[in-house]
């Protein structure tokens, strides 16, 4: 008998399983009662962990684990389902009522909290084990990084985050993760969506930007790459590139004055500002060559290579992107050179970076998953496949 016998999809029919039966039916099956402490948080419902767990190991050896054949609690079951992505509550700590994105009110940036519990309690990380708080459908509310992962990479303001999943029970990377893990595909959706997430650090003597003890929170990131790249130990790894939104200096502008219409706004229009508040800010990014974007767009007469269109801003002029294959900064460190440049459409850019469209080996273009044309390349563009290659393979 092993808890590790129990993998993602072996729960996730086990959850299937209690809402078909319901809970008591559930738990009379299987021989449990209702969990006293820990119980898991999926799709806005709660289940018994330790039920869960056992009916889980049914699934995946063909014999469900009685009551008395397991421990409960944080470092057997709370720590498997952990592994595996799911969000935990304990019965005995009130918290938060609702999922919150962004600031969360009475906590600014730099508040510190004694223990996740008392992070949890106040809505700022609402988990009490996993790292990730969301779902592939909503995005991510908050993540909390304190070291975990060797792939981890803390800069301060550019955080490289690691996903979950794949580990033992040594915390070793043992099989590859995936972009299906509950946390991992909450934060690809806050990248593909650009909402901003809660970083919360914890105390990580390796790092000089993590508090000296306890859990602090450290401000509103941005999602701003996420692929699959292996990490240290081999085996591919969920990498998020996090980059920190400053507050900066608030500026103040003469009042406008505008006059606006009489006409009702849609009741369930948001408010809006006349005057929208505006920060000046300090911000580091990767210095490109234009001479290389200008040269191959020229070469294209600012054509996309993918649609074919042209988009003309009048008088005769026209308006493209320059599209980097093998991304400059973060976790790609491509090199800004005319075979690592396409001239794309603002449409085609944004799905080429998200991977939306690929390019294959023969350059037909492939747009979610379907082949719809070859690149146009002119003769004098000598495109690098290397490049190419790469941008399937984080994409894939």
């Amino acid at each position: 008998m092993s808890l590790a016998d129990v993998d993602l999809e072996h729960v996730l029919k086990a959850i299937e399983e209690f809402n078909d039966l319901g809970r008591e039916a559930f738990l009379r099956k299987y021989g449990f009662g209702p969990a006293r402490q820990y119980v898991v948080v999926y799709g806005g419902d709660t289940y018994d962990s330790k039920a869960l767990l056992g009916a889980a190991h049914g699934y995946a050896t063909g014999r469900a684990l009685t009551a008395a054949e397991f421990s409960g609690g944080l470092q057997t079951v709370v720590a498997r389902l952990t592994a595996l992505g799911f969000d935990f509550r304990d019965r005995n700590v009130p918290l938060a009522e609702a999922d919150g994105f962004g600031e969360i009110s009475g906590y600014p940036e730099g508040s510190e909290f004694a223990s996740r519990a008392e992070v949890a309690a106040c809505g700022v990380h609402r988990a009490l084990q996993a790292g990730i708080v969301g779902t592939g459908k909503t995005g991510a509310e908050s993540i909390v990084s304190s070291g975990g992962y060797r792939d981890d990479d803390d800069q301060g303001d550019e955080l490289l985050y690691s996903g979950h999943g794949g580990r033992d029970s040594r915390g070793r990377q043992v099989e590859d993760q995936t972009f299906e893990a509950p946390g991992n595909a909450a934060l690809r959706t806050s990248w593909k969506t650009g909402a901003l997430v809660r970083v919360v650090r914890g105390a990580d003597k390796n790092s000089p930007h993590a508090p000296d003890a306890g859990y602090r929170y450290d401000g509103l990131f941005r999602v701003v790459d996420a692929v699959m790249l292996p990490g240290r130990d081999r085996h591919l790894i969920c990498r998020f590139r996090m980059v920190k939104m400053r507050t900066g200096v608030d500026i103040t502008f003469a009042p406008q004055g505008f006059v606006l219409s009489p006409k009702p706004y849609h009741a369930e229009a948001p408010e809006g500002s006349v005057q929208p508040g505006r920060k000046m800010v300090v911000t580091q990014r990767t210095v490109r060559s234009t001479e290389v974007v200008e040269y191959v767009k020229g070469m294209y007469d600012h054509t996309c290579q993918i649609c074919g269109v042209r988009l003309s801003v009048g008088d005769g002029r026209a308006y493209s992107e320059g599209a980097h294959i093998k991304a400059l900064g973060g976790l790609h460190r491509g090199p800004d050179l005319p075979p690592n440049v396409l001239c794309l459409c603002p449409n085609c850019h944004v799905q080429f970076d998200r991977g939306a469209i690929v390019i294959a080996a023969d350059r037909t273009i492939i747009r979610e998953g379907k082949a719809v044309g070859l690149l146009t390349v002119r003769e004098a563009h000598n495109i690098g496949s290397e490049f190419l290659e790469y941008h399937r393979s984080v994409h894939s």
